[in-house]
């Protein structure tokens, strides 16, 4: 018999709707299969999933050589945070101030 799968919710930022529109289709791709991946809570060995430096409170997931999906696990949801490149990591070391 095969076993169900559980999926988690999807929220998506505007910062990362902003940023998917703006990948080329064939990065769009790879960040849809990430995303995948990422709610069937399944995720593959060359994502290398790892908290953000130094604060861990956001998650990066490699998308290609390049991209990184900002996300976190809270609750039973993914949130999608932003698509940056590599370099641009930094900025999501630390947690959100709140207002």
């Amino acid at each position: 018999m095969a076993r169900k799968q559980s999926f988690l919710g999807a929220d998506f930022s505007e910062q990362f709707k902003e940023a998917y529109a703006g990948l080329q289709s064939a990065q769009q791709q790879g960040t849809d299969k990430v995303v995948m991946a990422l709610l069937k809570q399944r995720p593959t060995p060359g994502m290398r999933v790892k908290p953000v430096e130094p604060e861990k409170h956001y998650y990066e997931a490699r998308i290609n050589d390049g991209d990184r999906l900002i996300h976190r696990i809270e609750a039973g949801t993914l949130y999608l945070v932003d698509v940056v490149k590599h370099d641009d990591i930094d900025r999501y070391g630390r947690k959100p101030k709140r207002r």
